[in-house]
């Protein structure tokens, strides 16, 4: 199963529902975990750690398309 989230309008909102923490919290229950390029570079995450910790990183389209549940 896997879990996507994609980026919200910094202007408007400016938290995320998924950081590379919580990425291993999902991959340690066995969900994949697919995040939208650059998600969370506002708040100073970068992909490199979201990798590490087990997301793919997708675009927008991708990551609408490939989960099964979206977090915002």
């Amino acid at each position: 199963m896997y879990i996507g989230t994609i980026s919200e309008d910094i202007n408007i909102e400016k938290r995320i529902s998924i950081t590379p923490d919580i990425v291993k919290k999902y991959k340690n229950l066995g969900f994949n975990v697919i995040i939208e390029k650059d998600y969370g570079s506002h708040l100073g995450f970068n992909q490199e750690e979201y990798k590490s910790c087990g997301a793919e990183i997708e675009t927008k389209k991708n990551v609408l398309e490939k989960s099964d549940l979206i977090l915002q």
